[in-house]
């Protein structure tokens, strides 16, 4: 930590005697740069205010992560510098963050300088709001035409990925929300779904279901109890259309190129990175100007502002 906080005195000098009048700060390194960076020309280019986008790696010397912006958020707050003047010159700073469960364990911050994603994570936003034809068809080198033959409708497909892995789903979001080891969480892929993009293995599952049971040291009805909790909270959501609240953005690359592959059998297409490319390809397709992009346009806006009073 005593490091951590040397890195975060040392970047805050940096911001205060740096040209540039915003600061902001994403999480990842591959595709959270490009979304955000649009977002700021949206706002920032207009009324000639320069910005900067910072990665998390850059505070901690390579191990970045949400958890280091956190703590230099609080870092900050503590030293009152989240909007700042200094000999003259006046530094505002904005976190753009994944939502991922955070609002479900009840650790979001609560701060105009910290902005969620509506959904799990940015990839949502991306495959939601992106061309998923276009991307596909330009990451795989394949026509439009063989694409829309292989998935169809892009809204239909998402609404199905999502219901073939809502098991999946409500096990990791049990296990996050017990805080509990296993290998049914948000950094894999689905252990219950053969193929990935086909139906559940109801044997998987209930075998992953008891091995939770076996850590948690619950009774079998208090266990059964707690997972009814969240097994109705993940029907909510679903039944209110808004699964992506819950469902990782990252796993839409995933099922479409395994889907894609499945379709295509032996036809040639471009598939070596072929996920990394749909995820950057279909950001590529998104139009900032769209009402969709205000939810983070809206407090970069507020931040511009202060900055200009």
């Amino acid at each position: 930590m005593k490091r951590l906080t040397h890195c975060f005195k040392a970047y805050l000098r940096y911001m205060q005697i740096s040209r540039h009048e915003v600061f902001v700060f994403v999480e990842g390194k591959v595709t959270d740069p490009y979304f955000y960076g649009n977002i700021c020309d949206c706002v920032c280019q207009p009324v000639n205010v320069s910005y900067k986008i910072c990665r998390s790696q850059e505070l901690s010397k390579g191990n970045g992560g949400k958890q280091v912006l956190i703590s230099f958020f609080e870092y900050l707050r503590r030293k009152s510098a989240l909007v700042h003047t200094f000999k003259g010159k006046s530094t505002g700073v904005v976190f753009f963050l994944d939502k991922d469960v955070d609002d479900f364990l009840r650790t979001q911050r609560r701060s105009e300088h910290v902005v969620y994603t509506l959904y799990y994570d940015v990839e949502n936003h991306i495959f939601v709001e992106g061309d998923l034809v276009e991307a596909t068809a330009a990451s795989a080198s394949m026509d439009r035409r063989e694409v829309l033959a292989c998935i169809g409708d892009c809204d239909r497909w998402r609404r199905e990925a999502v219901k073939q892995w809502k098991q999946w789903v409500t096990l990791c979001l049990f296990v996050a929300k017990k805080k509990v080891s296993s290998e049914c969480n948000y950094r894999v892929t689905s252990r219950i779904n053969n193929p990935l993009h086909g139906p559940v293995d109801q044997a998987a599952y209930l075998d992953r279901l008891q091995r939770i049971e076996g850590k948690l040291g619950l009774t079998t009805r208090q266990f059964k109890r707690a997972f009814q909790r969240v097994s109705r909270l993940i029907d909510n959501i679903y039944a209110q259309g808004e699964p992506d609240r819950v469902f990782k953005g990252r796993w839409y690359s995933i099922l479409l190129t395994a889907k894609l592959r499945d379709r295509i059998g032996s036809r040639p297409i471009d598939s070596t990175g072929l996920e990394a490319r749909l995820r950057s390809n279909a950001a590529q397709t998104l139009d900032f100007s769209e009402p969709w992009a205000e939810h983070f346009k809206e407090p970069l806006r507020n931040l511009v502002h202060q900055l200009q009073r």
